[in-house]
């Protein structure tokens, strides 16, 4: 299965219609998440979890207000960091967007 997934994505490569693989599973990951919105919620408490994104911008992803978000996360029982950032921190995730 995987070997024709990955010929499609050549074809559609060389068919011009996406110039890599990455634009190929960006398309099918966004559309994936429109047909299944509740893979945007895994997909944000697990980022969320990992650090890897804010409280705010999980509850965008999941396409939640930020209090439903914190509804979610409780409903859950995942727990909410209640610490601050250092200065380091805060610059290191400033250059990653």
């Amino acid at each position: 299965m995987v070997s024709k997934v990955k010929d499609d994505i050549a074809v559609l490569q060389s068919a011009g219609a996406y110039t890599s693989e990455e634009d190929v599973l960006r398309d099918a990951l966004q559309a994936l998440l429109s047909e299944r919105p509740e893979l945007r919620l895994e997909l944000a408490v697990a980022k969320y979890r990992d650090g890897a994104i804010s409280l705010n911008r999980a509850a965008e992803v999941a396409g939640l207000s930020a209090e439903e978000f914190k509804q979610a996360l409780d409903t859950r029982g995942e727990r909410r960091p209640g610490s601050f950032l250092s200065e380091e921190e805060r610059t290191e995730r400033l250059t990653e967007f």
